[in-house]
């Protein structure tokens, strides 16, 4: 093992512990306070560009601080910059992906939480390139903070959905949450943070408890165990029933309106029954189901309903009392499909 990987990351300390590295160097504690406000308000990739620090200092710090671990490798862009893709990776390989799109509310950032994905949904590119791990705290943070020195804004709204299922990443990720949302740094609302899951019941509760305010989603794609099994194969585990249930428990125990993830795909669950059973699931539950047809993916065969099919699917959801949206694709010709980018580029390897 190297000095180099042994070195703490910028990006996954705590106030308090990059205080006590400060006190051992010699430093001030409230020295932590300029150097998270360089980190998380001004965007700094490095502790070269902290001027209001001693230079020593600095030079002390890159050889005891590594200042992030990943590399952007690739960037595409779409609709007049609305819609960016970052793919991420360590030495030259690609790891992982986040997508930055612009709505008229402003930024929102959409964030990877593995390497890979071991649900392995039919429908998602990353489930074809396996599983190595979770992303570390300081991974997750650095792609959020990545897309935000690239585009010298501040994001402010962000959703753990892209590559990797988060709760079963549940401790890094709520730790990040924990590090976004610090007063002190980032200071992200963490009402305009969400969570989406395709469904661990015990995981799903557990966050009721932990969330404090952080919003929930749920990737339901099917009102059916067979269809959903085919689709997401972590259902055989945990069927509709028993996931359901563990919405209701959330919504019940927050009291906070929950995300319905509905993926229209033409001939799998897209017919006027389909959306009269969805109706039913979500009876008594305060939650607002979005529906997503399908964006192609190179490879996979599905394809995207007609836009008949998607109006008719709406009107029955409506007229049996659901609250519903209709999501608008921006990522289509940035390869904006859960790691469409990295599985691109890791096949010409």
């Amino acid at each position: 093992m190297t000095r180099e990987s042994v070195k703490p990351d910028i990006y996954g300390l705590t106030r308090a512990e990059l205080a006590s590295i400060l006190e051992g160097m010699g430093e001030k504690p409230y020295r932590a306070g300029q150097i998270l406000g360089w980190v998380y308000r001004r965007w700094a990739t490095s502790f070269e560009e902290m001027t209001d620090l001693p230079k020593t200092l600095r030079e002390q710090l890159s050889e005891r601080i590594k200042f992030g671990s990943l590399e952007l490798l690739k960037k595409q862009e779409a609709f007049g910059e609305r819609a960016k893709r970052y793919l991420w990776g360590k030495d030259g390989r690609p790891l992982v992906e986040s997508v930055l799109l612009k709505y008229k509310y402003g930024l929102t950032g959409f964030l990877s939480t593995q390497v890979g994905c071991p649900v392995g949904c039919a429908f998602c590119a990353s489930g074809h390139l396996g599983f190595e791990r979770g992303l570390s705290k300081a991974e997750i943070v650095e792609e959020f903070m990545g897309m935000c020195a690239d585009e010298k804004a501040r994001i402010g709204h962000l959703v753990f959905m892209g590559t990797g299922e988060p709760f079963l990443n549940y401790e890094n990720v709520m730790a990040a949450i924990e590090s976004l949302t610090d007063p002190g740094g980032y200071n992200l609302s963490r009402r305009r943070i969400t969570v989406s899951t395709v469904g661990i019941p015990d995981a799903m509760r557990q966050f009721a408890r932990d969330s404090r305010g952080v919003r929930l989603a749920l990737s339901l794609h099917a009102t059916s165990d067979d269809v959903r099994s085919m689709l997401i194969p972590l259902n055989r585990t945990y069927p509709i029933a028993s996931v359901m249930e563990a919405l209701a428990y959330y919504a019940r125990y927050t009291g906070q309106r929950v995300t319905v993830e509905y993926m229209l795909i033409s001939g799998v669950n897209d017919k006027k029954r389909d959306a009269r059973a969805l109706a039913a699931l979500v009876e008594g539950i305060d939650c607002l189901v979005n529906l997503i047809p399908w964006n192609p993916v190179p490879g996979l065969e599905w394809e995207r309903p007609g836009e008949e099919a998607i109006r008719a699917f709406r009107e029955i959801l409506e007229r049996n009392r659901v609250k519903v949206t209709l999501r608008r694709s921006l990522g289509g010709s940035i390869e904006a499909a859960c790691g469409q980018l990295r599985r691109k580029m890791t096949e010409r390897e």
